[in-house]
C-alpha cells in the first residue's frame, strides 16, 4: 500500500494564480489569520440555505468569520446538504 507522507512543493517557478470567482462554488473557506477562517455566500441558492440555517437575529451578511472547528462543522453540513465549497488554500485551490 503506498501512503503520501513527503510534502507537497510546487517545482520552483510555478505559481498557483488564483480567480475571483468560481461559478461553481456556493461558498468560499479560506485562512484569514492563525484561528481565523472567513467564509463567503457566493450564490443566491447559499444565501437562502445559510439564512434558514445558521443566522442569527436579522444577520445579513454574506461573508462571517469563525474558527477551524466551526469552519469544518459548516463544509461537513454545506455538503449533506448539497452544496459545493471552494476552498483556497496555500498552494490551491480546491472543490468539496
Amino acid at each position: 500500500m503506498t501512503h503520501a507522507y513527503q510534502a507537497f512543493a510546487p517545482a520552483e517557478g510555478n505559481t498557483v494564480e488564483l480567480e475571483s470567482t468560481s461559478a461553481d462554488a456556493d461558498f468560499r473557506v479560506e485562512r484569514k489569520e492563525a484561528r481565523s477562517w472567513q467564509i463567503s455566500l457566493l450564490s443566491e441558492r447559499a444565501s437562502h440555505w445559510f439564512e434558514a440555517n445558521f443566522a442569527r437575529g436579522g444577520q445579513d451578511a454574506r461573508v462571517f468569520e469563525t474558527d477551524l472547528v466551526g469552519a469544518n462543522a459548516f463544509i461537513r453540513k454545506a455538503r449533506l446538504d448539497g452544496f459545493r465549497t471552494e476552498y483556497i488554500g496555500p498552494l490551491a485551490r480546491s472543490h468539496f
